[in-house]
């Protein structure tokens, strides 16, 4: 039987073997090709909807692209929240937080009400002299290069953003020299058996030293041991959980604990209950209340559960100095653990794991080989090459 003729159907529709409805393609701003059906079968009704369906797509890119070209007149303080508030999409609550407490300098320095269009590159660079002049408050030393980098690459987001980041600034801008270092220190056994012994002579550096266990038998980073909540901690599984709200990667990941961790969390834990957490959502590190200015006049309370602790630097910083390690940061315990692992012969994919880091070369960095290390290498590989060695020494 011969098959029946299709109506020939207008230019920009076409139908679908598997659906009863016509369908048109169409491209958005990035160029990408999409389909929409029509809903109906029906031409004059389907071309109807795709005449207003483009119409709607056409207005909503002019409006987007109006919306571009006022960013660059709106105040920078504005331009920046936005900013910040699309990049939680893909970044972490804390590495936001952190973001917005390094740029705050130099919002304060440009001005929150400048237009961002009239930041320039003098502008920039003069930045760039006057903040290398200024002193750390809590560091009590010049701000480094480091530092004003990071601010202006914050600030090469913001105008990128409000499409400002281009021209003249965009060609000239140079960021300051860093000065070379390490990726950071390996402690020995010995220095953190040190700390333990130094912290259990007082009280204040108890909390701070059980978090140090953690850190040196997970290798997690500070930021992640102080979000983790009670539900995150697994310890009849040997593992605990970062989520991925707290990941710097954004990739949940169940690190093992290792008997150093398990030890710690368990003290932790001990007093998390004792201050009333108890509940699976609550915080194993609660927040003080009292310690905040701001929060301590709106409660009684002392201890906030369904918030974490924000910091312990001071006690970390009075205790590696009272055990003679002054200058050792707690991030150090992360780079101890990953040199830990490279030495015992552990895997290079599963420290990545563990650690929660995304490629080989940025694990490898973390690696530390000591002397003890070198030396077992040269012992292991003189054993391979005594023949060798004889028959030279031979001739």
């Amino acid at each position: 039987m011969a098959q029946k003729k299709q109506t020939r159907l207008p230019r920009g529709l076409r139908s679908k073997n598997r659906s009863p409805y016509l369908w048109f393609g169409w491209r958005d701003a990035l160029g990408r090709q999409h389909q929409q059906s029509t809903g109906t079968s029906d031409v004059a009704a389907a071309l109807v909807f795709r005449a207003r369906f483009l119409q709607e797509r056409q207005g909503r890119v002019e409006e987007a692209r109006s919306t571009q070209d006022q960013m660059g007149t709106m105040p920078l303080g504005e331009v920046s929240a936005l900013f910040f508030g699309w990049k939680r999409a893909d970044s972490s609550a804390e590495t936001i937080k952190r973001e917005l407490r390094i740029i705050k300098p130099l919002l304060c320095y440009l001005g929150k009400m400048r237009a961002v269009h009239s930041i320039s590159l003098g502008l920039v660079r003069q930045y760039q002299q006057d903040r290398r002049t200024q002193v750390s408050p809590t560091m009590k030393r010049p701000i480094s290069a480091r530092t004003i980098n990071y601010e202006l690459q914050l600030l090469r987001g913001v105008l990128s953003y409000a499409g400002c980041w281009g021209g003249e600034l965009a060609a000239g801008y140079k960021p300051l020299r860093e000065a070379k270092s390490g990726v950071g220190k390996s402690a020995t056994n010995a220095q953190l058996s040190k700390l333990v012994e130094t912290a259990r002579e007082n009280d204040y550096w108890a909390v701070v030293m059980y978090c140090a266990a953690v850190a040196a038998g997970t290798g997690c980073r500070g930021c992640e041991i102080k979000n983790l909540r009670l539900q995150d901690i697994q310890l009849s599984e040997g593992k605990i959980v970062i989520r991925r709200e707290i990941a710097k990667n954004r990739i949940e990941r169940e690190p093992r604990i290792m008997a150093l961790a398990d030890w710690g969390l368990r003290e932790l834990l001990l007093r998390a209950t004792m201050l009333g957490s108890c509940e699976p959502e609550h915080y194993l590190l609660p927040f003080c209340v009292k310690k905040s200015r701001h929060d301590a006049k709106k409660t009684e309370l002392k201890w906030d559960v369904t918030r974490p602790m924000v910091t312990w630097v001071k006690s970390w910083r009075k205790l590696v100095k009272a055990a003679g390690m002054d200058g050792f940061r707690f991030h150090d315990l992360r780079h101890t653990f990953r040199t830990q692992g490279a030495q015992a012969g552990v895997p290079l994919e599963v420290m990545m794991f563990q650690l929660g880091h995304m490629d080989r070369e940025t694990s490898l960095d973390y690696v530390h080989v000591q002397q003890k290390a070198l030396h077992q290498a040269q012992t292991m590989i003189e054993k391979e090459q005594v023949e060798i060695l004889a028959a030279a020494r031979g001739r």
